[in-house]
């Protein structure tokens, strides 16, 4: 069992980050689970009308969102579990049962992420829209682009990781330098 903010899940976020879904507001209330309370809701929009709803839940479907939180639930549950391990470590193996055996309950609850990224969406956009952007991710370059997007973002992370090597190493040789230039040798 994993914490809920290694590997797949954090992966996970990163990829509804690249889909412009506010994974941060997911991440949150994950790693400050029982330290601190959540802060009220900012003042919620009209509530979109029920066909509304229904077609940012279709157009969430068909660009790929929703299958982006495929695996959260039993990640969080986990975490969950996990959480008890600092003070019970002795109770690891009978945690992860109970993980396993709770998870079920917890996973009947995943149209509520599609719910929570469709109303996002239904309060943002008219009903043209929608259908304009379905239409769009059911093309088959919107097709193409739901299929490509998780390798196009890894190429990006990797990208980015090499980048911010090469500005860490040149920015430290940059600092060695102006200390150099106070006397001091880094």
């Amino acid at each position: 069992m994993r914490h809920p903010l290694s590997g797949r899940f954090v992966r996970q976020l990163f990829l509804a980050a690249a889909l412009s879904v506010p994974a941060a507001a997911l991440l949150a209330p994950v790693a400050e689970a029982q330290t601190r309370p959540v802060p009220p809701a900012a003042a919620p929009a009209a509530k979109p009308s029920p066909a509304l709803l229904q077609l940012a839940r279709d157009l969430v479907t068909a660009n790929g969102e929703a299958r982006a939180f495929d695996g959260v639930i039993p990640n969080i549950v986990d975490g969950a579990a996990l959480s008890f391990l600092q003070t019970n470590p002795d109770l690891a193996k009978q945690l992860r049962e109970v993980a396993v055996l709770v998870r079920p309950e917890f996973e009947k609850r995943q149209a509520e992420v599609i719910d929570i990224l469709a109303t996002s969406y239904a309060t943002r956009f008219t009903e043209a829209e929608l259908k304009e952007a379905i239409a769009f991710f059911r093309s088959p370059t919107g097709i193409k682009l739901v299929q490509d997007r998780p390798v196009i973002v890894q190429e990006a992370v990797q990208g980015i990781q090499v980048w911010g090597a090469q500005i860490n190493a040149q920015a430290v040789e940059r600092v060695r330098a102006e200390m150099k230039k106070r006397g001091v040798d880094l």
